[in-house]
């Protein structure tokens, strides 16, 4: 895997928790060769990031604007990455089991799929959509509803999870509801693609 620089200038809530992924070894664990698409890679934009670069060196960014990519079909072949990253986009997906489906087929068998989400009790602080900060939010997640789309959209035994956590690193609890939390407020989750067992998917 290339080495990731923990001041690399990602993506607005990548950047958030990219350094200590980097000291903790997560993408060491999770990006374990070089062909990877980060999926949605710019993200919001702030005044104090003008521009951002892919989650790591080589790593290919995607956004609407990618040649040949429908905001659906990836223009890459089945079983040509080593990992797919998406971070706070997947909410944003009408057709979400179609897009999860097309991430998983891009990926290598042993690759790792890692999706993170805004956390409905931590950035929305709401059960359900419409959301206060972000009207293009389509649905809202929790650690079970995340799952849940994975196991709507991808076949049993074809994947498992090898990791699903809350990310609250630094953020404020004693922020009101009426004012935009700080600091992380998303689920991550991670699958890695696996041939199916003899017994195949059932």
């Amino acid at each position: 895997m290339t080495e990731m620089v923990e001041d690399r200038p990602v993506g607005y809530e990548s950047r958030k928790s990219f350094a200590e992924k980097c000291r903790s070894g997560f993408w060491a664990r999770y990006v374990t060769g070089p062909a990877v698409l980060d999926i949605g890679f710019r993200g919001f934009l702030g005044e104090d990031q003008p521009e951002a670069l892919p989650i790591m060196p080589g790593a290919i960014g995607i956004d609407l604007d990618y040649p040949g990519y429908d905001g659906m079909t990836l223009p890459f072949a089945d079983e040509s990455q080593d990992a797919v990253y998406s971070s706070h986009c997947l909410e944003h997906v009408p057709h979400y089991i179609q897009a999860i489906q097309d991430w998983y087929r891009v990926l290598k068998f042993g690759g790792h799929m890692i999706t993170v989400v805004p956390h409905a009790f931590l950035y929305e602080r709401a059960r359900r959509p419409p959301s206060r900060w972000n009207p293009d939010h389509k649905r809202f997640y929790t650690p079970a509803s995340l799952l849940a789309e994975f196991e709507q959209a991808l076949p049993p035994n074809a994947y498992r999870v090898r990791h699903l956590a809350d990310n609250d690193a630094g953020y404020d609890y004693g922020v009101p509801l009426d004012e935009h939390p700080t600091g992380c407020l998303e689920i991550e989750l991670v699958i890695q693609k696996l041939r199916a067992p003899g017994f195949g998917a059932f």
